[in-house]
């Protein structure tokens, strides 16, 4: 069905970060040459660590953040080795999943 309407299957990333890591992801994200990203700031939400708010008063650096990325397999490949560490030791969340896009060019170069 998705090929008649000219669809493309890629991988969507999520992370969900503390703001202090963000220049880490972002190099990530830069080196393996996703060519784009969308970055949502100010995350609330509830986890294992209790209900967690958004930004505190002008402190970037204590608020969390989500990157969403649309990219194929082979580079997100590449960005979840070297948040595999990064997560273990530092709260935050990854989710990856099956996704569709009309401009496929768009997340290939």
């Amino acid at each position: 069905m998705v090929s008649t309407v000219g669809l493309h299957e890629m991988k969507k990333m999520e992370i969900v970060i503390s703001g202090d890591r963000l220049s880490y992801l972002e190099e990530e994200i830069d080196q393996a040459g996703i060519t784009g990203y969308t970055l949502i700031r100010d995350i609330s939400g509830k986890g294992h660590g209790g209900f967690h708010g958004g930004r505190l008063i002008y402190n970037e650096q204590d608020s969390y953040v989500m990157i969403l990325a649309v990219a194929p397999w082979e580079k997100l490949e590449k960005v979840i080795q070297s948040m595999k560490p990064l997560l273990e030791d530092n709260s935050g969340v990854m989710f990856i999943s099956d996704t569709y896009v009309l401009r496929a060019e768009y997340y290939q170069a």
